[in-house]
């Protein structure tokens, strides 16, 4: 798979590269089905032009998601978390990893967009990096529980 530029996108290790090959080809052949069922259904039930381009819009949202989802539930990303210290010890990582994000992306989004005056705004100003932040533990803490399980099955 090195002649190819999707090369520059993937993995190093060889087995991430074919699992996530693996997912994008899941995604395509998905969208495919989805996309021909919805060309089939338009025919029966004549749709706005509107609602055909939302829709492929969301086929195609949905492949990303799809393979994220496939990403994460796989265990591929923690391979070398065996025991109950590794396991630990990436969780602390993981937690401070999604709370230096939260205040990095706090302090950029006041720089961007300047500090509310009023409290509604600072409720959402203060809640979407903890939203943001909580995402991304939830994601990475995820991740690692189904590579724990992997590697310890």
């Amino acid at each position: 798979m090195k002649k190819s530029w999707l090369s520059l996108f993937l993995s190093e290790d060889e087995y991430k590269e074919k699992r996530i090959l693996y997912f994008l080809g899941e995604a395509a052949i998905l969208g495919v089905c989805v996309s021909l069922l919805f060309l089939i259904a338009s025919y029966t039930y004549p749709l706005h032009i509107i609602e055909t381009n939302m829709f492929f819009s969301f086929v195609v949202v949905g492949q990303v998601i799809y393979i994220f989802l496939r990403y994460i539930f796989s265990g591929m990303e923690y391979t070398d978390t065996f025991s109950s210290n590794d396991y630990k010890r990436e969780m602390k990582k993981i937690f401070f990893q999604s709370l230096t994000f939260m205040f990095v992306f706090f302090t950029l989004y006041v720089l961007v967009s300047g500090l509310p005056q009023k409290q509604p705004e600072w409720r959402g100003m203060i809640g979407l990096p903890i939203l943001s932040g909580f995402l991304m533990f939830l994601i990475n803490f995820i991740s690692l529980k189904s590579s724990y399980r992997k590697n310890n099955g």
